[in-house]
């Protein structure tokens, strides 16, 4: 937090940086990295298990298996998902195309006629976007910005040994690894954006503002790891291996590339578990898929 009392706003040494160097000051007064006041949450680095922890999990699938050592090195990771908004910005800067909405029309959020975020979902989740798009958007961004990897993506939503209670050498990790982002309670609409069984998200028509559900955060503050849309990941398809893994980044090539967290028209909740995936084509452009971007370190 803020070195000066009231918060690092106050000073009149303007050639002092009260919150050290690489520091800036947020809205609230309270010191924050660069990159953190840009929207996005610093995840350290860490060991995890990936993959379907079947110690609390009956409901793993083939591709989720076997669970897995993952260390990865420090990285941010933004806190919502991409918004209409930011899209529309990128857009207008040069720095994205327009997403494909014509062909989803009731589930996009962009309105292509007027170009631009449908009015009153300016503040939704981006989609019907390809994974070419959603790269381009996370490039504009700058330097060192880009999809985050399939591991980083669910260590992001799951936490760390340490997030969970455990040190990365306890053979305790693996079971100790959460099911959904929040925890154990089973997948309702209370924690994520998920279909409330007629074919709506929660009760509305398709996605919601993001970060609508707060008591469904991953343990780093991320909203919607479940649920609104699923987000593209750098990563393209493969099973997994039992061995350890540092850094991983999937495979070189491949036909469909991972996509990952659940939408709002999947409602059961084993679909809203941290270790599902799911895949599409390069060119898709799906209304129940976005994306949020990476950032390595430092």
């Amino acid at each position: 937090m803020c070195h000066l009392p009231g918060g690092c706003t106050h000073t009149d040494l303007p050639d002092w940086t009260p919150c050290g160097e690489g520091m800036v000051c947020d809205g609230s007064g309270a010191c924050k990295t660069v990159w953190e006041s840009k929207g996005m949450a610093f995840v350290p680095a860490g060991t995890f298990w990936m993959g379907c922890n079947k110690a609390k999990d009956s409901q793993c699938d083939d591709d989720e298996k076997p669970q897995h050592k993952v260390t990865l090195s420090a990285y941010y990771m933004d806190i919502t998902e991409t918004t209409g908004a930011q899209w529309m910005a990128c857009v207008e800067a040069g720095g994205c195309t327009a997403p494909d909405g014509d062909r989803y029309e009731f589930s996009c959020n962009w309105d292509t006629t007027n170009g631009q975020a449908k009015r009153g979902r300016e503040l939704h989740p981006v989609n019907c976007v390809t994974w070419i798009q959603a790269q381009q958007y996370c490039v504009w961004r700058g330097a060192g910005f880009d999809l985050p990897t399939e591991a980083q993506w669910e260590m992001a939503a799951r936490g760390s040994c340490e997030e969970n209670g455990s040190a990365a050498g306890d053979p305790a990790c693996a079971k100790a690894m959460r099911t959904y982002p929040w925890g154990e309670a089973k997948a309702t609409c209370d924690y994520a954006v998920m279909d409330n069984g007629n074919g709506t998200g929660c009760g509305k028509e398709g996605t919601l503002a993001v970060g609508s559900i707060p008591a469904g955060d991953s343990p780093y503050g991320l909203h919607d790891m479940a649920g609104n849309v699923w987000e593209w990941t750098r990563d393209w398809f493969a099973f997994y291996t039992a061995a350890d893994q540092t850094d991983p980044v999937g495979p070189g090539s491949g036909s469909q590339l991972i996509v990952r967290g659940g939408s709002f028209i999947w409602w059961l909740a084993q679909d809203m578990r941290t270790c599902v995936r799911s895949y599409a084509d390069s060119g898709d452009a799906n209304g129940t898929v976005g994306l949020r971007c990476s950032r390595s370190f430092p």
